[in-house]
């Protein structure tokens, strides 16, 4: 029996549709949220009209000639792949601490891209990682987007939805050249998620024993700042391949795995909580400290490798001093392993030497809230800052110390931190934190 000729016309119509549009390019909705996808937080990082909200690598804006809009995607033409070139890695203008990100991607023959991720933009560095590397694109974990089947001979570690040269994806179906893939990056607390087409198919934890060892004898052992987490931007790289995205979904996550809870809890400020927090005992990992140093170029705080600053634990102390040169006279170590956002209470004991301890801001900009005029001498001290609602108190055992509110607002998002003047050393133990909303 022959089907009725309105079928006959719809199917001749797909047919055609089929034509015009590579495999998998008809995703119905594509750039849009569901009422539940936005009830559960998610937002879009592309409207599949414009590139607002993102920028070239370096730059504060994109630069022409290289990304586009093509049928609601994000596509880099072919290029040379090469930073300064005449593409270049495309950056959102957001940072983000903990978050899931979905994507969909479709690479050609031999294409050759990834999503970049855990990187401080504008961070030089001396050593150098391929053909042609300036410094100037981003260095930190990548979710591999590749034409497997041409790029066999590749380290498995460097093949699609791998964290790149690092963690091997497993168990994973990828379609075919010409199709869309589902990708998706997790990072919650220290914990980092890569899935592909709705299976997770790698993970790893953040300063643990074995990413540090996978980290000594990748090529990644010569740029101590991989591996560490950060508040980031998220890139689209540039690798010289013509590679399309779309479909780009965001929902900020409140971290669960950066420590177990505890029933200990640090002394607390006569103000009541706005909203129920948790006491967390933090473990001393190196991974969750950062140094920044003072850019007068940047006017804002740029992240250093930890030589900028002698860092060493044991048996739960951390133990750090400025050994910062002339062209980086201030710096500070920062504890990235909890973005401060909401009603805090964070303390730590120290003794040593020290500036202050301060609320510094998330983005490396000059708002922060000073500590002033600690005790300096070989005795342990606890100090403490809380915000309760949008009110700080800083102390130093029960005495309060002076506060230098420099254009912190009351809920600017920030961490925990102590700065060192050059030549000066403070030992760090007993990190509580307590966070809410």
């Amino acid at each position: 029996m022959h089907p009725p000729s309105f079928l006959l016309l719809r199917l001749a119509a797909l047919a055609a549709a089929l034509l015009l549009h590579p495999a998998g390019a008809l995703a119905a909705d594509a750039n849009t949220l569901t009422p539940q996808e936005q009830a559960a937080g998610w937002k879009l990082l592309f409207d599949g009209r414009s590139t607002a909200g993102w920028h070239t690598y370096g730059k504060k804006h994109v630069s022409a000639g290289s990304w586009k809009i093509k049928d609601g995607c994000l596509v880099l033409p072919q290029g040379n792949g090469r930073p300064n070139g005449t593409g270049g890695d495309l950056v959102t203008n957001t940072l983000f601490t903990n978050f899931e990100f979905q994507f969909e991607w479709r690479v050609g023959p031999v294409g050759n891209s990834g999503v970049e991720y855990l990187f401080t933009e504008g961070e030089k560095r001396t050593a150098t990682f391929y053909p042609g590397d300036t410094g100037d694109s981003p260095m930190g974990f990548e979710y591999q987007v590749l034409d497997d089947a041409p790029n066999a001979s590749n380290a498995a570690n460097r093949l699609a939805a791998s964290i790149y040269s690092l963690v091997t994806a497993t168990g994973k179906t990828l379609r075919p050249v010409g199709e869309f893939n589902q990708g998706r990056i997790v990072v919650d607390g220290n914990h980092v998620e890569h899935w592909l087409n709705d299976r997770k198919v790698a993970e790893c934890e953040l300063g643990s024993p074995e990413l540090q060892r996978i980290i000594a004898s990748s090529k990644y052992q010569y740029y101590p700042g991989v591996g560490v987490k950060r508040a980031t931007a998220i890139a689209l790289q540039d690798h010289g391949a013509e590679v399309a995205y779309r479909n780009l979904k965001l929902r900020e996550l409140r971290p669960t795995t950066t420590s177990a809870p505890t029933a200990a809890a640090p002394p607390t400020p006569a103000a009541t909580p706005s909203a129920p927090m948790t006491a967390r005992n933090i473990p001393m990992r190196a991974a969750d400290w950062s140094v920044w140093c003072w850019s007068k170029a940047d006017n804002r705080w740029v992240e250093h490798p930890l030589d900028k600053m002698t860092v060493q634990i044991q048996d739960g102390v951390l133990s750090a001093r400025n050994t910062t040169n002339s062209n980086w006279p201030r710096a500070i170590l920062l504890y990235r392993g909890t973005l401060l956002d909401g009603d805090f209470i964070i303390s730590a004991d120290y003794r040593g030497q020290l500036e202050s301890f301060d609320l510094q801001s998330a983005d490396g900009g000059n708002q922060r809230l000073s500590c002033l005029n600690p005790p300096q001498d070989n005795q342990w001290h606890s100090a403490l800052i809380s915000r309760q609602q949008g009110q700080y108190t800083a102390r130093i055992e029960e005495a309060s110390v002076q506060v230098q509110d420099n254009k912190a607002p009351a809920g600017m998002k920030g961490y925990f931190c102590f700065k060192l003047r050059p030549g000066e050393a403070v030992e760090v133990r007993g990190l509580v934190v307590q966070a809410g909303r």
